[in-house]
């Protein structure tokens, strides 16, 4: 069999199993992003490292929802606070102190929601932003592998974690490790964790569909700009929302 179909085998199979294992949970992360977008609130994307294309995967994209805004590290540096060496992966995600500095500079509404997401959720800029939205009463779901978690707890039982401060959990249900293609008998190839993350987004986007539906509540659906009218229709549902999606 060629590496290709094992991973492909791999990846279906890990799919399936986080399908039905978060079932109850992607349910009820839709009702909390519909109810959020119903009380004119946006849900505030945070990831750092991988956890980035889960935020990149919901944030304005066509086919998907309007009411989304992506924290992004280099705003930071384009706007002057922070330089370029800053916002490098080894020394932004390690530093707390950054975490004021990045709400900052957006606006946040109190009827906004955040989604905070990484592989462990143990990146102390992160939990701290999620402690920040906690103390100000925002709702918080989180989104992590709760294996390879548990498993950077162990090890730094001293470390925070954003799973402490969450409304509800989703797990991607991948491994520690979550490499599945056997290479040479000593090592593996193909992560199967953001996959499944952005799988799980689209998901999400799919039941929220569903629910705003069977609520007759209008789906704020963004087209692609490819469709006729799609700019005049895009600005429609994304004017009330000016400064906050595009901050």
């Amino acid at each position: 069999m060629n590496n290709f179909d094992r991973f492909y085998r791999s990846a279906m199979k890990q799919l399936e199993f986080m399908k039905e294992d978060q079932r109850a949970n992607i349910e009820k992360a839709a009702v909390m992003f519909a109810e959020c977008m119903n009380d004119n609130g946006i849900i505030q994307l945070v990831g750092v490292d991988h956890g980035r294309s889960f935020a990149m995967e919901l944030g304005y994209r066509a086919g998907g929802l309007m009411p989304f805004h992506q924290f992004n590290a280099k705003d930071l540096a384009l706007r002057g606070v922070l330089s370029q060496q800053d916002i490098k992966p080894q020394n932004f995600n390690k530093n707390p102190g950054y975490a004021q500095k990045w709400v900052d500079l957006y606006r946040i509404e109190p009827t906004d929601m955040f989604l905070c997401t990484s592989r462990t959720g143990c990146e102390p800029v992160l939990v701290e932003i999620t402690k920040m939205a906690k103390d100000h009463g925002h709702k918080i779901i989180a989104v992590v592998s709760k294996k390879a978690s548990h498993n950077y707890m162990e090890k730094n039982p001293e470390a925070d974690n954003i799973l402490n401060y969450a409304d509800l959990i989703l797990d991607t249900c991948t491994e520690e490790v979550d490499t599945v293609v056997d290479i040479d008998g000593r090592q593996k190839a193909g992560q199967l964790n953001t996959i499944c993350g952005n799988v799980l987004a689209q998901m999400i986007t799919a039941e929220t569909y569903r629910y705003l539906k069977n609520h007759d509540i209008d789906c704020p659906v963004l087209l692609s700009a490819n469709v006729t009218g799609a700019d005049v229709h895009n600005r429609k549902i994304s004017d009330q929302y000016l400064g906050r999606w595009n901050a």
